[in-house]
């Protein structure tokens, strides 16, 4: 793999961004975005998509999200992101949407890499689907998945919901906290040193591929292969 990578110096500029969220700022500092972190950030995206294509044997699209936050309905209004987030989905998946999944996730962070796979919120049609999964069996093989996910040091967030969804009062063991779901992730984190260093392709690809287990359970049981 050719060494693609968020520079350091991409790094520092989330940092200083951090310490400096405002306008005024950010505009007089405009030009180390666009070259420091936005271009080298939009080649990263098109190299890990690449790589991920050639291990997945599937073709990914690739995004890459705004730097602006979009502040209308949040309390927090500071402007920017300080972060640069990316997302990796199969060209071939039923809905454009790669928030629904399956697909991979990959947040550089200030201090940290995350990187992870799954379906940070399913569909209608997802969720259906899961659902319907996990009551026709899927349960206990998908927690042994899980746990061995987080064995490997991945991280699994708690269930959204605090009750089983209607229609489900007779789940137990296994499925129950599974059904309590409308997401299924799982995440990698890799600590960034000080003074910055650079974030490669390599690095990303590694970590994204550390979940690759759940994104093909999904793939291959939720959404039919496609």
């Amino acid at each position: 793999m050719t060494e693609v990578c968020l520079p350091a110096e991409g790094i520092q500029f989330l940092r200083d961004l951090a310490a400096n969220n405002n306008r005024d700022w950010f505009l007089a500092n405009k030009s180390r975005f666009e070259t420091d972190a936005k271009r080298p950030a939009a080649l990263l995206a098109e190299t890990v998509a690449h790589e991920l294509s050639r291990c997945l044997d599937l073709h990914m699209e690739a995004k890459l999200f705004r730097i602006y936050r979009d502040v209308r309905v949040s309390k927090d209004k500071t402007p920017y992101n300080t972060h640069l987030r990316f997302a990796f989905w199969p060209q071939s998946a039923a809905t454009k949407a790669p928030m629904a999944g399956p697909a991979f996730y990959l947040s550089v962070e200030p201090d940290e890499v995350i990187a992870g796979a799954g379906a940070i919120s399913f569909s209608s049609d997802g969720l259906e689907q899961y659902r319907a999964s996990i009551k026709g069996g899927a349960a206990e093989p998908l927690s042994a998945l899980l746990a061995d996910l987080k064995a490997g040091g991945l991280r699994l967030d708690p269930p959204e919901l605090k009750r089983l969804p209607r229609g489900y009062s007779a789940a137990t063991g296994d499925e129950e906290a599974l059904l309590r779901r409308k997401g299924l992730t799982v995440w990698h984190h890799s600590r960034l040193g000080t003074p910055p260093q650079d974030v490669t392709a390599r690095l990303c690809l590694d970590s994204l591929l550390k979940a690759r287990p759940l994104a093909s359970w999904l793939q291959n049981t939720i959404f039919g292969g496609r």
